[in-house]
C-alpha cells in the first residue's frame, strides 16, 4: 500500500493487487477557501480534476468542510462513489448527495471489502468515553443538541498485510483506545 498525502488531511490510499489497483481520495479538501475565507491552503495546491479520474473511492471522515470541501467535491467526477459513516444524522449523506453523488454508508467497526483483497473499516471517533469527549470535542453539546456524539470518523485501510490507519481529527485519546483495537489480520 502507497499514501500520498497532497495537503490538509487530504491524502490518497493506493494498493496494487495483482494487476489491479485501488485508488481512494480521502478528506478532500483540495482547492478554494474555507470558514468563510479564513482558512486556505498555502502553498496553494495545483488542483487539476482530470488528475483524480481514475479514483475509485472517496472517503470523507466527517462534515468539516476541511475534510469535505464542496469547491474540491463539485469538480470531482460524480461517478465516484463516497464512503461515509452511517451517522445518526444525515447532514454529512445530504451534503455530498446534493453534490451529485453516490454515497455509501458503512456501520461503525464493520471491515468491507472495497475491491480485491482492499479493505476499509470505518470506526466513528464518539464510540468513547463521553468526558474524553466533552474535553476535547465538544461532544456533549453535540449530544445534548442531536441526541449523538457522532461527528468524526478514522479509517483503517488492509490488504490483508499491510495496515494504514488515517485518523485525521479524532482526538489522540480517542485515536489512540480505537488503534489498541486493531488486530493484525
Amino acid at each position: 500500500m502507497k499514501i500520498t498525502q497532497l495537503n490538509s488531511a487530504s491524502v490518497i490510499i493506493e494498493d496494487r493487487f495483482g494487476d489491479s489497483k485501488t485508488k481512494i481520495l480521502c478528506d478532500p479538501w483540495l482547492n478554494g477557501e474555507e470558514y468563510i475565507g479564513s482558512w486556505a491552503i498555502y502553498p496553494p495546491y495545483d488542483f487539476k480534476p482530470e488528475n483524480f479520474s481514475d479514483l475509485d473511492f472517496i472517503y470523507v471522515s466527517h462534515i468539516h468542510p476541511d475534510h469535505c470541501s464542496s469547491s474540491t467535491l463539485s469538480k470531482i467526477d460524480k461517478k465516484i462513489p463516497v464512503l461515509i459513516h452511517n451517522f445518526p444524522e444525515k447532514f454529512l449523506k445530504q451534503k455530498i448527495e446534493g453534490l451529485g453523488f453516490k454515497v455509501i454508508e458503512l456501520e461503525h467497526g464493520i471491515r468491507t471489502r472495497l475491491k480485491d483483497n482492499f479493505h476499509i473499516n470505518i470506526l466513528a471517533a464518539d464510540n468513547c468515553d463521553p468526558t474524553i469527549c466533552g474535553n476535547l470535542m465538544g461532544c456533549v453539546m453535540l449530544e445534548t443538541k442531536y441526541q449523538t456524539t457522532q461527528i468524526d470518523t478514522m479509517a483503517v485501510f488492509d490488504n490483508e498485510k499491510q495496515v494504514i490507519v488515517n485518523t485525521n481529527d479524532c482526538p489522540f485519546d480517542i485515536g489512540k483506545t480505537t488503534a489498541s483495537r486493531i488486530k493484525s489480520t
